[in-house]
């Protein structure tokens, strides 16, 4: 029994062998196929002893083998001895490589873009802003610098400019600056005139310019642009001392108040000059004559008292017709004045020892002439003003003389006062003639 199970074992194995050695030698045949198209050569014409080929069988079915026990070993080895394989090709069989799996492509990532890097703003600089146009002179002078027609001291004498007056410098020959300024063009020693930025000072020193406002409301700045603080709001026609020094071509700076100096937008203020422009001689004549004018004017009368007069009422009567000829229409003041003229003439002793005498002087009252046209009117106040004279009651002082104003114009005899002082319609006046 034992032996049969031996038998059985060693009959798989042939089997088992012989599957193999089959199947190698169609791999084999398979193999050399693919590799070359050549008949493989016999085995036995190629040498190889059959020995060597069943022991390499063997050895594999050695070592699967379960059981090795000797005394059945050589009956095993000689059926398998028996076995004829069937001749196959030396050759070295070439693997067929398995055919590599192509790997599915890696999807490329897209590349995230990278941000590009935001540019910083190279900071523009801020314009400086152009610089104020000043292109006046001032007078350099203790009281006034002739003007001359031409660059000389040879050429006529046009006019003056009185010290700290404005001119507008048109050019420069020399030492002469060619200048324009009120009514008169023409040439000024340099050296008597602030120029350029001597120029610009100077009319700080002396508040030469105002700022006026032109517009309806307008910012007040700290400084000079609109990204500067807001102060306040100005309105239309207000005006403040102008700092040109400080001043550009856009923004005025002003004196705010006593500490604060502050800033105007150029476009809605106009600069105003307070200053003198120059003179033409003809222009210098009228002035200086106004002047004398002028001194000459008496500014107020005091009221003062003297000693009564006493007249006739037939004087009374004639007094109070001339005053009512010459000031009906005047102020009861004028009235009063008028009166006291006439007895300024009395008690002078000049015109006559009565107010008849005086009120029909040659040349003086012609108004006595129309007396009687004034009989119908209402006399009251003229009567009141005469008696008020004579208690005496002077409101015009020592003036002997008084003339319709429209009379002294027409005659042209202001300078002729030494002094003269207006009620309403009459200039009384003395006279140096």
């Amino acid at each position: 029994m034992k032996q049969l199970k031996y038998r059985i074992v060693s009959a798989i194995c042939c089997c088992a062998c012989f599957f193999i050695a089959t199947l190698s030698e169609g791999f084999l045949v398979n193999a050399d196929a693919s590799a070359d198209t050549h008949t493989s050569p016999d085995i036995s014409a190629a040498g190889l002893p059959v020995q060597s080929l069943a022991s390499d069988s063997l050895s594999v079915k050695d070592e699967t083998q379960e059981d090795s026990s000797a005394p059945h070993q050589s009956e095993h080895r000689t059926e398998t001895l028996a076995f004829t394989p069937t001749p196959r090709s030396t050759a070295v069989p070439t693997a067929v490589p398995s055919p590599t799996a192509t790997p599915a492509p890696t999807a490329t990532p897209v590349p995230t873009a990278t941000p590009a890097p935001t540019a910083t703003p190279t900071p523009t600089a801020t314009p400086t802003p152009e610089p104020l146009v000043f292109t006046k002179a001032i007078a350099n002078v203790t009281d006034f610098v002739n003007i001359r027609e031409g660059a000389s001291t040879d050429t006529p004498v046009l006019g003056k400019l009185y010290r700290d007056g404005i001119a507008e410098v048109l050019d420069t020959e020399g030492e002469w600056t060619h200048i324009s300024s009120g009514n008169v063009t023409g040439y000024i020693f340099s050296d008597y005139l602030y120029l350029g930025e001597r120029a610009i000072s100077y009319a700080d020193k002396i508040t030469a310019y105002n700022v006026k406002v032109t517009a309806n409301s307008l910012n007040v700045r700290s400084g000079p642009g609109t990204e500067y603080d807001k102060l306040g709001s100005v309105t239309n026609g207000n005006t403040f001392p102008a700092i040109l020094s400080l001043s550009n071509k856009e923004w005025y700076a002003v004196q705010y108040d006593a500490d604060t100096v502050a800033y105007l937008y150029a476009d809605y203020v106009t600069l105003v000059c307070n200053q003198k422009t120059a003179m033409t001689l003809a222009e210098i004549a009228a002035a200086e004559r106004a002047a004398k004018i002028e001194k000459a004017h008496v500014k107020s009368i005091p009221v003062t008292y003297r000693d009564p007069i006493t007249i006739t009422d037939e004087d009374l009567e004639i007094f109070a017709l001339v005053v009512a000829t010459e000031a009906l229409w005047e102020p009861y003041e004028g009235k009063l004045a008028v009166a006291n003229v006439i007895l300024n003439r009395l008690l002078g002793g000049r015109y006559g020892d009565t107010v008849y005498d005086v009120v029909t002087a040659p040349g003086q009252f012609s108004g006595y002439k129309s007396i009687d046209k004034f009989r119908s009117y209402n006399l009251s106040d003229c009567y009141k003003a005469c008696e008020e004279a004579l208690s005496g009651k002077n409101n015009i002082g020592d003036f002997l003389y008084f003339h319709a104003d429209y009379y002294v114009d027409s005659h042209d005899e202001w300078p002729l006062f030494t002094s003269w002082y207006k009620i309403d319609g009459h200039i009384f006046f003395k006279r140096n003639w």
